[in-house]
């Protein structure tokens, strides 16, 4: 495990699969172009090698960040943390330190979480939103 932060998880980190499928979603949701370079096996454990385009920028705002997030259909939980019950995404750890503002205007989002979680979790998470940060 530890292949990123998993809230809620017992194991205290994501899966590989878990991790493979956040990139997956980042691409989906912010149109990124991240690319799966190549899996290494460490000592039985997999070592997961991306890439991702240089971005020239300056950090985006936090309401910049609640703009863009606000305008993909979803709802903002607290600071850096958006939901959308429809997809069934948690994303968070969107603060303005993880994302650039690009000279087009274009917001990137460097390393989100992205999270499936249940709709008992999101709902959790709406009555509960001081937890989401608890691990920063």
């Amino acid at each position: 495990m530890g292949y990123g932060i998993a809230l809620g998880s017992f194991t205290r980190g994501a899966t590989p699969s878990e991790y493979l499928d956040r990139l997956d979603l980042q691409n989906l949701i912010f149109h990124d172009d991240i690319k799966l370079e190549r899996i290494i096996a460490n000592h039985g454990q997999p070592i997961i090698i991306t890439s991702q385009p240089f971005i020239k920028g300056i950090a985006a705002t936090a309401s910049s960040l609640d703009e863009l997030m606000l305008g993909k259909g979803y709802e903002k939980l607290t600071s850096g943390a958006y939901y959308s019950e429809q997809e069934g995404l948690l994303v968070f750890d969107l603060l303005p330190r993880n994302a650039i503002l690009a000279a087009d205007g274009q917001i990137y989002p460097i390393d989100p979480v992205i999270q499936r979680i249940t709709p008992d979790f999101g709902q959790f998470l709406r009555q509960e939103p001081h937890t989401i940060n608890l691990i920063h």
